[in-house]
């Protein structure tokens, strides 16, 4: 398993203008754990490291973190916490992996291509679902799960369980999650027309 080095030191829990603090000297406060560790670590990390090691686009870089000077602490960033108007990482939680052990990540679900039921059949298309969890060996964590839909007609409903996973991946998001739709106008319309009845006959009662 290949890892990418990441220099960590340790750091002492303190209140929120501590965390301020550490931030504006380009750091981030982060947290490592995992199965094994008796108890979760405080750490801090470079904000430039951090954008450095991990691969564009790519979130669950396999890294090892040096803490304090000691390597052999190999992990993925497990929760990303990010300012919403900065984008910029303000708390890492680090989980520790090994290469025969699966962990539980958050993956972005990429549709491309139009669908044959919206070009040429006038249907309406929706994304219902962006991101869906996976267990995964660490080694074969995917960077998004990538699907063509050119192919699809009208009245199609594609859930998470009809997805194609790379051998080590395993689905851990509910298997009837939606990820997309792609329904007929007259359906869309028929089912509004009767949404709007049952509404009316409801107020009558």
């Amino acid at each position: 398993m290949e890892l990418t080095k990441l220099t960590a030191t340790t750091r002492v829990l303190g209140a929120n203008r501590e965390n301020k603090r550490l931030r504006k000297a380009g750091l981030i406060p982060a947290t490592y754990y995992g199965k094994g560790m008796e108890k979760s670590v405080n750490l801090t990390v470079s904000a430039n490291d951090v954008r450095k090691v991990l691969a564009p686009g790519k979130r669950y870089t396999l890294l090892d973190l040096v803490i304090d000077g000691k390597e052999g602490n190999p992990a993925v960033i497990y929760l990303a916490d990010k300012d919403a108007i900065t984008g910029e990482f303000i708390h890492l939680d680090f989980i520790k992996i090994a290469e025969d052990q699966k962990v539980t990540v958050r993956v972005p679900v990429r549709l491309s291509g139009l669908p044959v039921g919206v070009k040429t059949q006038g249907g309406l298309f929706s994304q219902e679902t962006r991101y869906l969890k996976l267990n995964a060996l660490p080694t074969c964590i995917p960077t998004a799960l990538e699907m063509d839909i050119s192919e699809f007609g009208t009245n199609v409903t594609f859930y998470a369980k009809d997805l194609k996973l790379a051998e080590g991946v395993e689905l851990a998001s509910t298997p009837r999650t939606v990820i997309f739709t792609i329904t007929s106008k007259s359906k869309k319309g028929e089912s509004a027309a009767a949404s709007a009845e049952a509404a009316a006959s409801a107020e009558a009662k």
